[in-house]
Order: structure tokens, then C-alpha cells, then sequence
């Protein structure tokens, strides 16, 4: 929240001059961000309102009860967000990195603390740490894997579609130009396909985790990317071929936890945000081959294949790792799991 508006530019404008609700609405979200009256009724005449019609408009808004009671509740919020603002300054929380962890230091140190750790190396002696793709189309050719398949840049909002195809088939995919229209990811069961199962075994344990640690696979071309979103539980995520990056943001940045959709939001690190979200603070890591993340819940994270990449994520803690109520972003638009 801002005192005020920034700067009326195109962005904060009325898409819509010519209807009458819009207006309202507009007026209503910019007065309870602290906006005058005469920066309501400017924004609304630089926008195509007539000058009678925008004081008009405004005037009827600014002595609505609903307004009022509006400003009632925003002001808690506002107040929440001084508070989390203040924790963010006093509390950098810069992403630690570490070469070695053991359980006491990452449950003191991370898990209560909700503070990601890069773990470096963390997988390099596991049986997986040898694969590549080469190897497992020579291994796992003619087992067949269900492939996600992006169909638009809103496929995030959607249940999944999916493909068949044999192994051998997708590694090629996976082998040429990177795309980001077929992916299997954590959605598509690669561990759970019975051609694919003994994969299982080669994969080894991180601090944490209990019994399998309940693994699943992410394996697609360079390009793929699983855009920004929080999850409502703490995972390892764990690179094992190719590279990947990531960026991190922590749940207490409020102007990303205001504008979500569900578990996701559409704003992309890699590029320039504007307002609000210019001031967000993101962590951003490039994980190597062998390397892990621990990311708690509500964290944001985005993250990109850099390369042809295998990874594969753990959430059986053994510690409660359950929390379907954080959902800053209102209900998802589907009850398909997403990771």
C-alpha cells in the first residue's frame, strides 16, 4: 500500500472511460491508497472522464459508507504491512549457502527460522549424480512417461494436459532447442511410471526428510520454466543434470502477496517490474548439478532450466509440513496440485 498515487501513468488508468462502475472501482482502490480528491479527479480526466462527470463520480464515492468501512479494514492492513516491512529491514535474510548441513543445524537454523539454504554438493554422492540423459534413454528408452503440455501462458491456471510418449521420443525432445511446451513436471508422475521406478532407488536422502522423502521429477529441455508461485509446504528441490535457476522471495513481501492469483503470480524476475512490485526483493540462485534448495512454504520462487535438466523435489519432512491455509492469493482457479 501507498500513500497516495505514485504517478497516474498509462498503467494506473481507467481501461474502460466509458463505464460508469469502472470508475467507481478505480476511485475506490486509488482513495484507499490515499489519493486526494484532486488526483482522483485529474486521473479520471487524464483518462477521458469529462471534468463534470469525474467530480461528480468522486464526490459520490468519497461520501459512501462502504468507503468508509473500507478504509476501516485497510488501515489493520495497512498497520500488518509496517510490521512486516520493519522484519524485512532488520532481517536482510540473505540466502545462505552452505557445503555441508546436518539435521540440528538445518531445523534450528532454516526450518524454524523459514530461511531457504542453498546446499551445495549436497547430492554428488548419490547413484543419480552419474546420470545422463544419454545414459537413461539407453537405460529407460521404451518406458513410456506422461509429458505436460504448455498450451498457452496461462497453462499454470489450468489442469494439466497430458502426453505419452516413450522415454527415448521426450529425451530427444529434450536434447534439441530449448522450448518450454512440453515439460515433465512434478505433475506428470515420471517416478511413479512403472518403466521409470527404479530410478527411485538411485536417489539418496537430505537432511529432513523421512522414509522415499515422497520424491518427484522434473525433467525437461532448457527453457522450461514454472513461473512465480509459492507452495504451501517446505520442499528440497534437488538438480541432478543440467542447471537450473531460481529466484526467491520471501512471503513477507507484501506488494506480491497483495496481487497473487492463487499459489501463483504473474510477475517475472527476469524482467523489470514496475510499481509496487519494483520494490520487491528477490534472491537469485543457479543450482549445479548435485546442488539442493531448501524452499520453506510461502516463499516465491520462479525457476528456469538454464540446460536440459533433471531435478527432483522432496517434501516428506519429519516435521509438520502441512499448510493449506496460507493462501494470501485467494483460491486457487483449479484443485490440480501444483508444485
Amino acid at each position: 500500500m501507498t500513500a497516495g498515487i505514485r504517478a497516474l501513468d498509462a498503467q494506473q488508468r481507467l481501461s474502460h472511460p466509458d463505464d460508469a462502475e469502472a470508475w467507481v472501482e478505480w476511485i475506490t482502490e486509488h482513495a484507499l491508497r490515499g489519493a486526494s480528491l484532486k488526483e482522483l479527479v485529474d486521473g479520471l480526466v487524464a483518462s477521458g472522464v469529462p471534468a463534470a462527470s469525474a467530480w461528480q463520480a468522486v464526490s459520490a464515492v468519497s461520501r459512501s459508507p462502504i468507503l468508509a468501512a473500507a478504509r476501516r479494514l485497510v488501515g489493520r492492513s495497512v498497520a500488518l504491512e509496517q510490521v512486516t516491512r520493519l522484519h524485512r529491514v532488520v532481517n536482510p535474510e540473505p540466502l545462505t549457502e552452505r557445503t555441508s548441513l546436518d539435521e540440528d543445524t538445518l531445523y534450528r537454523e532454516h526450518w524454524t527460522a523459514h530461511r531457504p539454504v542453498v546446499f551445495r554438493g549436497a547430492a554428488t554422492g548419490w547413484p543419480a549424480a552419474r546420470w545422463t540423459f544419454t545414459d537413461l534413454r539407453d537405460r529407460f528408452g521404451f518406458a513410456p512417461v506422461d509429458v505436460s503440455v504448455r498450451r498457452d501462458p496461462g497453462w499454470w491456471s489450468q489442469d494439466p494436459e497430458h502426453r505419452r510418449m516413450p522415454f527415448a521420443a521426450y529425451v530427444d525432445v529434450i536434447l534439441g532447442t530449448p522450448s518450454d511446451t512440453l515439460y515433465a513436471d512434478g505433475r506428470s508422475g515420471v517416478l511413479e511410471q512403472v518403466g521409470l521406478a527404479p530410478l527411485r532407488a538411485e536417489l539418496g536422502l537430505l537432511p529432513g526428510l523421512v522414509g522415499d522423502g515422497h520424491p518427484r521429477a522434473w525433467v525437461g529441455p532448457a527453457g522450461t520454466v514454472t513461473p512465480t508461485h509459492h507452495d504451501q509446504s517446505t520442499g528440497w528441490l534437488v538438480q541432478l543434470v543440467g542447471r537450473k535457476r531460481l529466484f526467491l522471495a520471501s512471503p513477507l513481501e507484501s506488494d506480491l502477496a497483495g496481487s497473487a492469483v492463487g499459489l501463483f503470480h504473474g510477475v517475472d524476475p527476469r524482467r523489470t517490474a514496475t510499481g509496487e512490485l519494483a520494490h520487491v526483493r528477490w534472491h537469485e540462485v543457479v543450482l549445479e548439478p548435485g546442488d539442493a534448495v531448501l524452499t520453506p512454504a510461502g516463499w516465491w520462487h520462479h525457476v528456469e532450466a538454464l540446460e536440459p535438466s533433471f531435478s527432483v523435489s522432496f517434501s516428506g519432512f519429519r516435521w509438520p509440513n502441512a499448510f493449506s491455509w496460507y493462501l494470501p492469493g485467494g483460491a486457487p482457479r483449479t484443485a490440480a496440485n501444483r508444485a
